[in-house]
């Protein structure tokens, strides 16, 4: 199995992508916890909601496994994203939560680009101004654990494009 994560800072096309790359390859995908959550508790998420968010992203992935263990997933974000949002705004000590995510295996992220105008998303998104320093963050770590990523940018067209040449290297 392929396990391919669309990540980068908010705002950057990550989930219209993922379910376009879903269907393009007739593949399995994960949504983004973090969305349900927040829609859920009609609240910004808080330092004590960290670990309920990140099992509910766990149970998202594993929750879209295909069953023959073979073929490619699509997830729209990972832990990763939890890690560098958790640092973002909550600092402390998060080993927990690294140990978590460096217990899963992910084959390529593809970190969507600031590139295209900023929407707002109801407690989910912080503003435009802190998205660069975001996607800074979100490269910074691709880079720094060795991860293989690609970054994808253009217009939804290209970004399209491009994300389905980087999985087809894959050999899915």
């Amino acid at each position: 199995m392929k396990r391919v994560v669309l990540t980068g800072a908010e705002s950057t096309g990550k989930s219209t992508l993922a379910c376009k790359l879903a269907q393009h390859f007739n593949a399995p995908h994960s949504t983004e916890y973090l969305r349900a959550f927040v829609n859920e508790t009609q609240r910004a998420p808080q330092a004590t909601d960290l670990e309920a968010i990140a099992k509910g992203q766990i149970a998202l992935e594993d929750a879209c496994r295909p069953s023959n263990k073979e073929g490619l997933v699509i997830h729209d974000t990972n832990l990763l994203s939890n890690l560098i949002y958790a640092e973002h705004y909550f600092g402390g000590n998060l080993d927990w939560l690294l140990a978590q995510f460096n217990a899963r295996h992910y084959d390529l992220y593809l970190l969507c680009l600031p590139d295209f105008p900023w929407v707002p998303d109801r407690g989910q998104r912080e503003g435009p101004e802190v998205r660069d320093s975001l996607h800074q963050k979100f490269l910074l770590r691709l880079e720094a654990m060795h991860l293989p990523f690609t970054p994808i940018g253009g217009s939804p067209g290209e970004r399209l494009q491009t994300a389905i040449h980087c999985i087809q290297t894959l050999d899915v």
